[in-house]
């Protein structure tokens, strides 16, 4: 087995190269024999007492991979004897350590990692079997003893790499262009697969962004073929909803969808659920409302906690027992009826709590309330969100990553900040609850504060420590969250006309596309689209107990139309004023559609807003041309 030393590769996290977007996933067991340590300073002092190497396990509890390779490879008496005289054996879940995930994983899960004592990278693999383990632990054991010194340097020399960006002078901005949304858009349709939807081959990933931007931008720029490709991507990828319970499936191996992984995470489900609200909100097509409510219907069973009203993290994809041996395996599992389904037991849910996917859950929720005419999913998104700002934001340590008497103790990660902004500011925008917004503030200047190059823009994935270890040590700025991030910071100007947020958002999308790393195609179109082309304002007039303003405001809510922003004015407040625009009132409840620019006449009738705005989307495309 030969070696592969990659200090080197390790250093194009200083860029914030991100590691493979997608990866062979599967689940996780508790049927090791291994003494497993936490990552912490107890396990690299001992690594560093004894002078060992360090295995480490990346891992999570959904992983059938991971599930696997305790029951075999962790359980082999040799690979246990082998770790337990020479090496320092850490394990890392990843769903509780994202920032150790953004560092460590290759590929996908798990990843089995040898480090130096200090924590840089010596060798990686995914699931191993015994033999190949047991030959690996043995020859880096002789590699360690007969070449330590030339390892150390090698490692003295990353940190002396770190040390030297760390000092560069600021980089030059690059200028954004609205031209980068278009050639998004062009390499969207030349990755797309014509006959089976999706923009890549196999194996088959869900692609949020990817469908966003399908029907965001096919819907202001017109563009009928972008917006199919959105529509038929939606309409394949229902091969992976459990038609039993609902909830969608992980992914599938093959180009078709079909071959799923049967795994159901908190995060698709809320991603999902915000585009097939989207579809049914555009087409008005009835089958996507109904997958949104087969979604709605699997987390409300299974993903939702009945004390908190809090969303679990995810479902296993197999009936195990309690020693994480496969009872009943997920292929044969969800082509049970009901029925036999119950027979057999239910896949383990992980019951943590986390940040971001709550977040993520939330934000879909107070969409969907809005266009499927559901009130109750409001109430339950915000009685999350009061919930999490309260009980995990300290303004000066940032956001804890799951509940604050958990072990992990870990606060201030990036994305947690931007996808819990994203859910505060999309609750402003529902309720006009002005707390919201404030929320939404705060977080934002805490993550300013705890994050922000102030050098070359941007924001670090996590606060610098120095309790940091490893590669915690260099900072690193992954592209997907600062985009989003620069999303979060302009949707804050646009809902406050602060021009500080404006500038954050620029000097982030600026940092992003300063940079070497591969971006995320779709993501950065729509975060560059969202740049140049302002929001569409719908203001509503009207007395707060009017029925007719009321209906004006709800068909207002349901109109699609990506990033609008609606607002309910009452004459009996004052001047009705909405940026430079003031609003007229004649006694009769009213609906304006405007731009930061251009108003057009009032509408009436709830009927009459999609043509109305048919037509401001006319005007706005004749005005670019």
């Amino acid at each position: 087995m030969k070696f592969q030393v990659i200090f080197s590769c390790i250093f194009s996290l200083l860029l914030g190269l991100e590691q493979p977007a997608f990866s062979h996933q599967v689940e996780l067991g508790h049927g090791s024999d291994v003494q497993w340590l936490d990552w912490g300073s107890t396990a690299f002092a001992r690594a560093k007492a004894e002078d060992k190497l360090i295995l480490l396990d990346l891992t999570a509890v959904w992983c059938h991979a991971c599930h696997l390779m305790d029951q075999t490879t962790y359980a082999d008496q040799q690979v246990l004897t082998l770790l337990q005289e020479n090496f320092i054996a850490i394990r890392v879940d990843t769903d509780q350590r994202p920032d150790l995930e953004a560092r460590y994983r290759t590929g996908g899960w798990p990843t089995t990692s040898l480090l130096l004592p200090t924590g840089e990278i010596l060798f990686q693999a995914n699931s191993l079997e015994p033999e190949v383990m047991v030959k690996l632990l043995q020859e880096a054991k002789v590699l360690y003893d007969s070449e330590k010194e030339d390892l150390q340097q090698q490692a003295d020399q990353l940190w002396d790499r770190v040390k030297v960006h760390g000092q560069k002078n600021e980089s030059p901005r690059a200028p954004l262009r609205s031209s980068m949304a278009s050639h998004s858009v062009d390499m969207m349709k030349r990755e797309y697969d014509s006959v089976n939807g999706g923009f890549r081959n196999h194996p088959k990933f869900f692609e949020p962004e990817a469908i966003q931007m399908a029907l965001g931008y096919g819907f202001f720029e017109n563009d009928e073929e972008l917006i199919n490709m959105g529509l038929m991507t939606l309409e394949r990828q229902v091969a992976l909803l459990d038609p039993v319970w609902g909830g969608f499936y992980r992914y599938a191996e093959k180009a078709d969808w079909s071959q799923p992984h049967f795994e159901k995470m908190l995060t698709i489900q809320a991603q999902n659920l915000h585009n097939y609200v989207s579809a049914y909100q555009y087409t008005g097509n009835a089958e996507y409302k109904y997958i949104s409510k087969r979604i709605i219907d699997f987390v409300e069973k299974v993903l939702a906690d009945p004390q908190t009203g809090q969303f679990f993290e995810s479902q296993d994809a197999d009936v195990r027992d309690q020693d994480g041996q496969t009872l009943v395996a997920g292929a044969k599992y969800f082509s049970l009826n009901m029925i036999d389904r119950k027979a057999r037991g239910r896949p383990l849910v992980d019951g943590r709590i986390y940040t971001g996917s709550n977040a993520d859950m939330t934000w879909a929720y107070l969409y969907a309330a809005q266009a499927l005419e559901m009130p109750i999913l409001k109430k339950r998104a915000i009685q999350v969100l009061t919930r999490m700002v309260a009980e995990r934001f300290d303004p000066e340590k940032g956001l804890s990553h799951e509940e604050v008497n958990s072990s992990g103790k870990l606060h201030g990660i990036l994305s947690d900040h931007i996808r819990l902004g994203m859910a505060l500011l999309e609750a402003f925008r529902v309720t006009g609850d002005i707390q919201f917004l404030q929320n939404g503030e705060a977080l934002a200047q805490s993550t300013q504060l705890l994050l922000e190059d102030d050098k070359d823009g941007g924001f670090f994935d996590r606060p610098d420590s120095p309790e940091n270890l490893g590669l915690l040590k260099i900072p690193t700025k992954p592209a997907r969250e600062n985009i989003q991030a620069a999303r979060l910071y302009l949707e804050l100007f646009h809902l406050t006309n602060q021009d500080e947020y404006r500038l954050t958002a620029e000097r982030t999308l600026q940092s992003v596309v300063n940079t070497p790393q591969p971006l995320p195609i779709a993501l950065i179109g729509m975060a560059v689209d969202e740049w140049f082309r302002p929001p569409v304002h719908i203001a509503v007039i009207g007395m707060s107990d009017d029925e007719e303003s009321n209906v004006l405001l709800a068909e207002a809510h349901q109109l699609y139309c990506p990033g609008k922003m609606v607002k309910k004015f009452n004459p009996n407040n004052g001047t009705m004023k909405w940026g430079e625009i003031v609003f007229p009132y004649d006694g009769k409840p009213a609906a304006f559609l405007c731009t930061d620019k251009m108003c057009l006449a009032p509408v009436y009738q709830a009927e009459e807003l999609k043509g109305r705005l048919d037509e401001l989307l006319k005007a706005l495309r004749e005005t670019v041309l």
